[in-house]
């Protein structure tokens, strides 16, 4: 038979151990989440996004604007997108600056022949809330040059933490500023509930908001393939169109894909394109969906065991303790009195 002093030793353990959980199961979803609940300091990641098999993108050939006849435009041209995406200096515990280095290459040329656009983003982002913080994000566009002061708002390299079925406001780099990212609808990947957003830019004067020496280029209508108004200079301004269907893992806020459908295009009028520059569909690759949405499943495992089940077992270990701790009291004393 135990003795009531080893049942009042055994009834303590209990009820601190049950104390602890319960301390554990509250601090967890609280203090603890919000500690732990930060972009890391470490990302290193490539994504490549490509047109469709088969049905490639329209470019403007760009040397055809100094050659003599009418611009040219070449069709069904496979097109590569891909992105370096790295954490830099200043980076702390309360911020993180991202680094994207990006390019956009025709498949179907080697080397600097194949390059289209090449431009490297910074923007520092507070860690919990994913929203831009000083220094104030830069872009350079042109090689040899320094990088251009962009303030921004919105989100970009990724969503807030506890990510809601709302709207949300999405930088974009190519007109330098924020659109609304409306919420579609959930859907499953990989076993994981995923959050559809997409945003719609239409007709955006990147004269305005750009650098570039083709933003409003003037040149004989002959030259546009206007027919009728001869060698009567024409100036046409480059506007800007996408649909952009972002794919977003809620719990951790990461990216797990996304399809975009860019346009950009020589006009008078925003909606009347007259010369395609830059048109095409581009999604992630095999490879770069299957790394995001690993990338994302980690996260969410860790703030599921955080906020839900972390909880709930410290709260079922607590409640244990404590029950079996008070029983042990209660017999303990009984055979103290006999």
């Amino acid at each position: 038979m135990a003795r009531p002093t080893l049942l009042r030793g055994s009834a303590c353990v209990l009820l601190a151990i049950g104390s602890a959980a319960v301390v554990g199961a509250i601090m967890l979803p609280t203090y603890v989440e919000h500690r732990l609940a930060v972009t890391p300091l470490d990302i290193r990641t490539t994504t490549v996004a490509v047109t469709d098999p088969g049905t490639g993108g329209d470019v403007l050939d760009a040397t055809s604007i100094t050659r003599p006849g009418p611009l040219s435009v070449a069709t069904g041209v496979p097109l590569v997108v891909q992105r370096f995406i790295t954490t830099e200096d200043p980076s702390d515990a309360d911020r993180v600056t991202f680094q994207s280095g990006a390019t956009v290459r025709r498949a179907d040329r080697e080397g600097d022949a194949g390059l289209l656009t090449a431009s490297v983003d910074r923007v520092t982002v507070d860690r919990r809330t994913s929203q831009p913080v000083d220094p104030v994000a830069s872009l350079q566009t042109t090689v040899g040059k320094p990088a251009i002061p962009v303030p921004r708002t919105g989100y970009q390299q990724r969503f807030p933490f506890d990510t809601q079925p709302i709207t949300y406001s999405v930088y974009d780099a190519t007109a330098w500023t924020s659109f609304p990212a409306e919420f579609v609808e959930e859907i499953s990947m990989d076993g994981l509930p995923i959050y559809h957003f997409r945003t719609q830019v239409t007709g955006a004067d990147l004269s305005e908001t750009t650098q570039s020496p083709i933003n409003s280029v003037t040149l004989p209508a002959s030259k546009w393939g206007l027919e009728g108004l001869g060698e009567q200079s024409i100036t046409m301004k480059r506007y800007y169109s996408t649909v952009r269907d972002i794919y977003v893992e809620p719990r951790s806020g990461s990216l797990v894909g996304g399809r975009e459908q860019p346009y950009q295009y020589f006009a008078r009028d925003p909606a009347v394109p007259e010369v395609t520059v830059f048109k095409a569909t581009l999604g992630l690759d095999e490879d770069g969906q299957k790394e995001q949405l690993d990338r994302a499943h980690e996260s969410a495992t860790k703030l599921m065991w955080l906020t839900d089940r972390g909880p709930v077992l410290l709260w079922s270990v607590g409640g244990v303790g404590l029950v079996l701790g008070a029983a042990l009291l209660v017999v303990s004393g009984r055979r103290s009195q006999r």
